[in-house]
């Protein structure tokens, strides 16, 4: 048994063998050894196993000896001292490197995916889809001079023009005789004319129903210049000029569109804003529709309103004083809305967001479309007309607000129906019957969820991340 002086050196004996030790240190070993036998038969021990860890390779064969299962437990680092070569923190096997090393890429991984989630653009959010499909119609209006002063005033008050007083509306009278039956083609060619050969100036009046039920007006200025544009100007209800534009002009319509209603005249004339004036009425599923005041000299209408199933009016406009022939366009109004003519349908690319634009929707002809496939405005506009019913259809990237389908038929405005479809919404709003507005959407794409998920965000968020997407 070794005493209490053996115990001195047994820390330094495998250091000695490797020749590791401080010279100093190396002597006191070898005196210490010369008086040890026990000592000394441990570093001849010491010293075989060592010379076989320095012979080490890879062998195949299982181990047999001590210095062979030595070997094995050293692995790869059998050529150190053996005192390097423990169960101290210096020592590192294949095992713990690849954990160490899949523990930082688990950590690098966890990191980017944080990164990502966190750069992620997250879909714009359609709050008001109702009132937005409502603007975009107004301002179709406007654009294929349809029922320009009911758009301006439409789009005006969404901005915040004050309308006049509250008025009751009934039918504007008169006593015209009988009604006589009209073709229905005769009659859609007589409603197509919107003015855009005349040149004319004047102050239109227009009533919108607002939710309580009751009619409010305001004017409009309108000077038109046959084959150039139309300056609208919207009055808010002190008189005041809130907003004004300019609007090229556009052709429209197509008289073909069949409406399914009945057209009657009257053999006599009315007189509107100083002019005499004949009268077109529709009829439809069996109560009255609209009425139109066409001038007798120019076709221009002088007069329009429109009616609810129990013969009330729901909305109702025209001139309340006109000069045909003269006209002045404003040079500072801007154009808030510009579209394009159906003609350049024919070219590629202008479809965005839906999977096809058609050229006829609900019976109606394309008339006008704007459509924009770059940077962060991206969006499709498309117009329908056939001079009398109009429809708005629009897709816009976003994730639809209060669930996937939204729907708004408020009296004396535009009918709304707005749906999620993918990764956009679609909006279609009309001034025709609830029948036009189903064959418009059942012809457009289904509702459809949007599926911006995990990996989607991911996606969108390494695509920022190395600045592409």
């Amino acid at each position: 048994m070794r005493g209490n002086d053996c115990r001195r050196y047994e820390d330094d004996l495998s250091g000695f063998v490797d020749r590791t030790l401080p010279e100093r240190r190396v002597n006191q070993v070898s005196e210490h050894l010369v008086r040890c036998p026990e000592c000394s038969a441990a570093v001849d021990e010491l010293r075989r196993v060592r010379s076989r860890l320095n012979s080490c390779r890879a062998a195949a064969t299982l181990p047999e000896t001590l210095a062979e299962r030595l070997q094995g437990i050293a692995g790869n680092e059998c050529d150190q001292p053996l005192y390097l070569a423990g169960d101290g923190p210096r020592r590192h096997s294949r095992g713990g490197r690849l954990i160490r090393g899949g523990m930082a890429a688990t950590v690098a991984l966890a990191t980017l995916m944080m990164l990502s989630l966190a750069l992620a653009k997250e879909p714009a959010v359609v709050g008001d889809p109702v009132r937005a499909a409502r603007e975009q119609y107004s301002l179709a209006l406007t654009t294929i001079s349809v029922g320009q002063g009911v758009g301006a005033v439409q789009w005006a008050r969404e901005r915040g023009a004050r309308p006049g007083a509250a008025t009751q509306l009934s039918p504007r009278t008169f006593d015209l005789g009988q009604a006589v039956p009209i073709d229905e083609n005769n009659a859609m060619i007589r409603l197509g004319n919107n003015g855009q050969s005349i040149t004319y100036s004047g102050r239109q009046r227009v009533w919108l129903m607002d939710g309580d039920g009751v009619h409010r007006p305001n004017d409009v200025e309108v000077d038109v210049v046959a084959g150039e544009g139309a300056t609208l100007a919207v009055l808010d209800g002190t008189g005041e000029r809130f907003l004004s534009w300019f609007v090229p002009t556009m052709g429209c319509c197509s008289s073909l569109a069949e409406t399914g209603w009945q057209f009657y005249t009257y053999q006599s004339s009315d007189t509107v804003a100083g002019r005499s004036a004949s009268v077109v009425e529709a009829r439809g599923d069996g109560h009255l529709v609209a009425r139109w005041w066409l001038d007798d000299d120019t076709g221009l209408p002088l007069w329009v309103e429109r009616y609810d199933t129990t013969g009330r009016p729901t909305l109702v406009f025209g001139f309340v004083s006109i000069n045909i022939g003269t006209a002045q366009l404003a040079t500072d109004s801007t154009q808030p809305y510009p579209m394009e003519s159906v003609s350049s349908a024919n070219t590629s690319g202008w479809c965005v967001g839906l999977p096809e634009c058609p050229l006829e929707l609900g019976g109606l002809p394309l008339v006008a479309h704007a459509s924009s496939g770059e940077g962060q405005n991206v969006y499709q506009r498309l117009v329908y007309s056939d001079g009398v019913r109009t429809l708005s259809v629009s897709w816009t990237p976003g994730v639809l607000a209060g669930g996937i389908r939204v729907s708004d038929d408020s009296p004396g405005l535009p009918q709304v129906s707005a749906w999620q479809v993918g990764d956009g919404v679609v909006s279609v709003a009309t001034n025709g019957p609830r029948s036009l507005m189903a064959e418009a959407c059942k012809a457009l794409p289904k509702p459809q969820e949007n599926k911006y998920g995990l990996l989607e965000r991911m996606g969108s968020g390494l695509g920022r991340l190395v600045g592409i997407g």
